[in-house]
């Protein structure tokens, strides 16, 4: 597979819920694969690592796994299968009712029938089904179905302005949480993210010295409003365009996006946009135009990797769908522009914001990058200049969080103990390298820090020639 700048997220599910269909969605591209805890059981989880990592060990390059919290996120009940709603009917939202049917459901915080007002849209499973409420009744709403539709079990409700006030961790997220650190994950998606505080009591929970990266994903009002305090706290962020589509008014969504991807780029934090992005590709071998320049589009404003969801959980055509998403990277990456930061300059800055000018300007072909903790190869990577990042590290769980951020491509080495072992290394990479192996006489640039295996110390810049 030719590499790709622009990292790509999958969503596991039924249509991808085996050994031979994990490794082929890695072959087509995957870098991350992302547990979805609000449908997976636990013992999906572990079948689905334990896959994960035996791909791994075959295409010889790091696959990451997310696993993505269900939050306080608002659903409908369980339901009967094969519940279809007709346009026009009437339908009914209770707190009583523990399995929906065609005349109605319950929902997961029964307290939210008590805010349904008549005259209010209600969208389910991301706008899929739409309602309009009617009437309160004792314990229910009464409503009428405008869109109609598939009505599938446990799906998400929203309508707008309305947000759930709890905090704290669910038990349900406390059990996703400690499978998830015991079957070393590399991340976890934290979902409704209102405030820096949600980030904290979810990092409180994990052992003192893990590493797994923190994902905020925002996707209400207030997460949008407290967008900077929240990514103070998190290590990324993931801009979850379904969910935020039904809690703001939807033509703002674009707007927010490019805000949201500015943000983690400037901080040298990983960005996912996530949601919608090849969706017709659930039931059809080809996507829309509208859905190309959708992908398209979020490249251009610089997001770090953009991310599948049913697309991959449960539609016809997964592995399709990664190679379309491949093909959309390779043609727009070329036109994504090299961005500059005016701020105050410590030694780390100018060597990282240096590394791709001087790649630029004498035609490098590779920035090799000697990291702890993958802080100067996201930094550097934050500019999007076109020359590849290899990552170089001894510590596993650096490799892994690196795969998420835009044009790095993290290896796994032995710790570097001298000047010489350092040059050496960087050679040996720059020529045998899996991404653009290097001929007599190219170029590569090389940095690092010193003293060595120490975090925060980075202070050389080379040029080199092989």
């Amino acid at each position: 597979m030719k590499y790709k700048p622009v990292k790509i997220v999958a969503t596991l599910g039924p249509a991808t819920h085996s050994k031979e269909k994990i490794l082929e969605l890695a072959n087509a591209g995957v870098d991350v694969f992302r547990i979805n805890f609000s449908h997976a059981t636990p013992e999906e989880a572990e079948d689905r690592v334990s896959w994960i990592r035996s791909a791994e060990s075959i295409v010889k390059r790091p696959l990451s796994i997310m696993g993505d919290l269900p939050g306080p996120k608002i659903r409908i009940s369980n339901m009967k299968p094969d519940t279809v709603l007709e346009k026009g009917q009437k339908f009914i939202i209770s707190k009583k009712i523990s399995i929906g049917d065609k005349q109605g459901c319950g929902l997961n915080f029964p307290s939210i029938v008590n805010v349904l007002q008549p005259g209010a849209e209600v969208f389910i499973d991301d706008g899929t089904i739409k309602l309009v409420i009617d009437k309160k009744i004792p314990d229910a709403v009464e409503a009428t179905v405008l869109v109609g539709g598939l009505l599938k079990p446990r799906k998400g409700f929203s309508a707008e302005g309305i947000a759930l006030s709890t905090r704290g961790v669910s038990e349900k997220d406390k059990e996703a949480i400690a499978l998830m650190v015991k079957l070393k994950a590399d991340s976890l998606a934290v979902s409704f993210v209102q405030t820096a505080q949600d980030i904290w009591q979810v990092r409180k929970l994990l052992p003192p010295d893990s590493k797994i990266a923190l994902i905020a994903k925002i996707e209400t009002a207030y997460g949008v409003d407290n967008a900077e305090e929240i990514l103070e706290e998190a290590d990324g962020m993931m801009v979850a365009r379904g969910d935020l589509g039904l809690a703001i008014p939807i033509a703002k969504v674009p707007l927010i996006q490019k805000r949201l991807i500015t943000l983690c780029v400037r901080n040298a934090k990983p960005v996912i946009t996530a949601t919608q992005m090849l969706e017709s590709m659930i039931t059809k071998p080809i996507p829309t135009r509208a859905e190309v320049g959708d992908v398209a589009n979020a490249i251009l404003d610089r997001t770090d990797a953009v991310m599948l969801s049913a697309e991959s959980a449960e539609g016809k055509f997964p592995i399709e769908t990664v190679e379309m998403m491949v093909k959309i990277i390779h043609e727009t990456v070329p036109q994504v522009s090299v961005y500059e930061y005016k701020e105050r300059k410590t030694t780390g800055n100018a060597i990282t914001d240096s590394a791709g000018i001087i790649a630029d300007q004498i035609d490098a072909k590779l920035i090799i990058v000697f990291t702890e903790s993958g802080r100067t190869a996201r930094r550097i990577s934050r500019h999007r200049h076109q020359v590849p990042i290899l990552a170089i590290s001894p510590r596993n769980v650096t490799i892994h969080n690196l795969n998420y951020s835009w044009n790095v491509y993290p290896q796994l080495k032995q710790d570097v103990t001298d000047f010489d072992q350092l040059l050496k290394i960087a050679k040996d990479i720059a020529i045998n390298n899996a991404i653009v192996p290097l001929e007599k006489d190219d170029l590569y640039i090389v940095s690092a820090g010193i003293p060595f295996r120490t975090s925060g110390t980075t202070n050389m810049i080379l040029v080199q020639k092989v």
